[in-house]
C-alpha cells in the first residue's frame, strides 16, 4: 500500500498543494506541486490530518492502493487511492 502526504497551504481563495508519494517500503517515489488549487477532492480509503508534520501547512496522510493525481480545469485537484 502506498502512503501519500499532502501539504495544503491556504492562500486567498485558493491553496498551494505539495504531494509526496511513498511506496510500501517507505521510499519516496513521486513528488509533485500544484499551485493555485481551488478545491481538493480526496477519494481514498483512509485520510488522517497531522499537524505535527508541518506547522505552516495542513498535512494530510492518505493510504492508497493505486494513487493517482489529476488536476482538472478550474483548479480542482483529485486525489485517488
Amino acid at each position: 500500500m502506498f502512503k501519500l502526504i499532502l501539504y495544503v497551504k491556504p492562500r486567498l481563495e485558493e491553496y498551494d498543494v505539495k504531494v509526496y508519494v511513498y511506496d510500501s517500503s517507505g521510499k519516496l517515489v513521486e513528488e509533485r506541486g500544484f499551485p493555485r488549487v481551488k478545491q481538493v477532492v480526496i477519494r481514498s480509503p483512509e485520510v488522517r490530518l497531522s499537524r505535527q508534520l508541518f506547522h505552516e501547512y495542513i498535512a494530510m496522510v492518505l493510504d492508497a492502493f493505486q494513487p493517482r493525481l489529476e488536476l482538472k480545469e478550474g483548479g480542482l485537484l483529485y486525489v485517488y487511492g
